[in-house]
Formats: structure tokens, sequence, C-alpha cells
């Protein structure tokens, strides 16, 4: 149960979201031996309890900031913006040459846009770089396979229980298209030009570190 399925199933007071989330909690924990078997099986006791204890802890922040965004955003619109209409879909592109995996897709208003859900900390306002990008290749690749524009994506970041829209700027596009050709120029051999310093003097790896200036090297 995700937390789309939870703030459709409870009230949407800080208190009923907790409820849920903790009795969702408990059920995971019940099953992780089952559906991690191979995984866990030589993980020590204590090291799972330990994780465990810290994912609970999240809980309370996480009830709280679902709850902010219900009153804020309104029910629908926040279960609009998590609710997988597909769950992590391979979208391919031949024209673009990009492959991606959103975490899912979901059915915002009468569009469909990208979801990616991530684990690390939430920034203050908005998404970070690396974010924005990801939600505007995903966009881009969502747009070749369905043949809709896609304007904007959605960030969960689980850990807090926060979710941020981004509206997919043609500035982003053109990084996406970038990045995509730097790394094409790294397959081919051409390596960007190495970048000396401080930290360089104390490396073990600078014998392996070679690559020299060249005119190709500039374009990066």
């Amino acid at each position: 149960m995700g937390y789309a399925d939870i703030v459709k199933k409870t009230k949407p007071t800080k208190e009923s979201i907790l409820e849920e989330l903790s009795a969702e909690f408990e059920r995971v924990k019940s099953e992780l031996d089952l559906i991690y078997s191979t995984e866990l099986k030589n993980v020590p006791f204590n090291m799972i309890e330990t994780a465990e204890k810290n994912v609970f802890e999240l809980l309370d922040n996480i009830a709280t900031n679902l709850s902010d965004a219900v009153f804020k955003r309104s029910e629908v619109d926040v279960i609009q913006s998590i609710m997988p209409h597909r769950t992590e879909p391979v979208l391919h592109s031949d024209r673009l040459n990009l492959t991606g995996i959103p975490s899912a897709i979901v059915q915002y208003g009468e569009r469909m846009a990208p979801l990616s859900i991530r684990t690390g900390r939430c920034p203050e306002n908005g998404v970070w770089g690396n974010d924005r990008i990801h939600i505007a290749a995903l966009s881009m690749l969502l747009e070749e396979n369905s043949g809709e524009t896609v304007e904007l994506g959605f960030v969960e970041y689980a850990k807090e229980g926060k979710i941020r829209k981004v509206k997919v700027r043609p500035e982003d596009r053109r990084q996406v298209l970038k990045i995509r050709d730097r790394v094409d120029r790294i397959k081919d051999g051409n390596l960007p030009e190495r970048k000396e310093g401080k930290i360089c003097e104390h490396c073990n790896f600078t014998h392996f570190c070679i690559n020299k200036s060249t005119l190709a090297s500039k374009f990066f």
C-alpha cells in the first residue's frame, strides 16, 4: 500500500494517517523475510532491527507532511499526483536514443505524468537539480511513447512524505539532450578533459587518469 492508498483510505488528519502508516509498517515488517528471504539470509538480526526502528521513527513526520499536503492542495490533487496508473514501465525512444524507467506513471487530471520516488532528503523548496533533469527526461520519453504533450511530473521524497510538482521547462529539455550527447561522446571514446584539483595530489588512481586535452574535449 502506497501513500496514495493511505490518503484515500483514511481521514486527512495526522493522527488518522499515522495510525494507517503504523499498521502498514507492521504488515510490511511481518512479511520482510518472506519477500526478501535470499537478501536477508546473512544479515544480522540486530541490523534488521535497527533499520526497522529507523523507519518507524520517520512515520510521524511523514504523517504530518501528508496531512499538510491534503489540507493545502486537496485530497484529490495529492492522490492524483502519486497514485500509480502504471508502475515502473520501460520507456524507450529511438529518436531520443534514450531509455528510462519512472517509479510510476500517474494520471493527473486528464494528462499522464511521470512520478519519481526518491529516498534522499527533500530540499527546502522545489526539487534537486538532478531530480528535475530526471523528470524532464522521463517526460520526453513519455511524450514519445504516448504521443501527448507532457508538461509536468512529480517527485515523491518518500522518507519525508513530501510530494513536489515539477514543471518541465525548455531549458530542462535542452539539458537532457546535452547530457545525452556527452554520454554518447564518452561511449565513442572521446573522454572529457581531465580537471586537476587539490584532491588529485592524494589520489591513488592519478596514474590511471591520463586523458590529455584535445579539441574534442573542449565541447564537454
